[in-house]
């Protein structure tokens, strides 16, 4: 499996990082989650088709995780798609999605590809979506608005995105984590609703992690120093256009 990242930078994004978006790819099957920045160019960027993408997957509706949203379906109508394309969120966005799509008049848009919303109980940990060997599930994180973080299954190996979240018990019942793709907002600065990197390499157990990458990172944060402090090559700052593999 491939872990494309189109953004890494928080919500006041950065200025060599666009907000966080994550693409997971895995026999030609392609997930987007979350959508910022300029998708339909990232993805060319990381070589992924745009009439390819199977799904995109909303992990809340803070404004930096969905605003790309129009931009994304416009580039697939100039692009002549013709897949249908499932978007996943939370049932309480449900409403709010629909209100998105509604005001960017898309079904007026001469669209020849079906969009089909699916909606999950982010309060609930459940499978949400399969694909290319792939397997989605959700789990509650912590934050402002409903959020969910991910877990991600393939070839037997597991992925964890915290997605927006404090410091979440959660990830910490893990057994083994192969990736834990987590946010940093901060470098040492513990606020609510985010986590620092201080906290996650102090409350995870890391022995138990094989990767760890930092996304949602703010400019000025001394992430650098605190990462040469630690000693270890399992935690790497992520960058806009970084790929890794699981």
């Amino acid at each position: 499996m491939d872990i494309h990242f189109l953004g890494t930078g928080s919500a006041y994004p950065g200025s060599e990082r666009d907000n966080t978006s994550i693409c997971f790819s895995n026999d030609k099957y392609h997930v987007l989650v979350d959508v910022s920045g300029n998708p339909c160019r990232k993805l060319k960027q990381l070589q992924i088709d745009l009439k390819e993408l199977d799904a995109v997957v909303f992990t809340h509706f803070h404004i930096d995780h969905i605003y790309g949203l129009p931009s994304l379906l416009w580039g697939m109508w100039l692009d002549d798609r013709r897949k249908p394309l499932r978007i996943l969120c939370d049932e309480r966005n449900e409403r709010k999605l629909q209100e998105w799509l509604d005001t960017m008049e898309a079904d007026q848009w001469p669209i020849a590809f079906p969009i089909e919303i699916e909606t999950f109980d982010g309060d609930r940990e459940t499978e949400i979506l399969s694909g290319g060997g792939m397997t989605f599930s959700c789990f509650k994180a912590l934050h402002s608005v409903p959020t969910v973080g991910l877990e991600v299954r393939c070839a037997g190996r597991v992925l964890v995105y915290s997605s927006d979240s404090e410091i979440n018990a959660r990830i910490g019942e893990y057994d083994h984590i192969d990736v834990l793709i987590h946010e940093a907002t901060s470098a040492r600065k513990v606020a609510g609703n985010h986590s620092s990197l201080v906290e996650i390499v102090e409350k995870y157990d890391v022995d138990r992690i094989g990767k760890i990458v930092l996304v949602h990172l703010s400019d000025g944060e001394p992430y650098e120093e605190e990462v040469e402090k630690l000693g270890t090559s399992k935690v790497i700052i992520g960058e806009d256009l970084m790929t890794q593999h699981l």
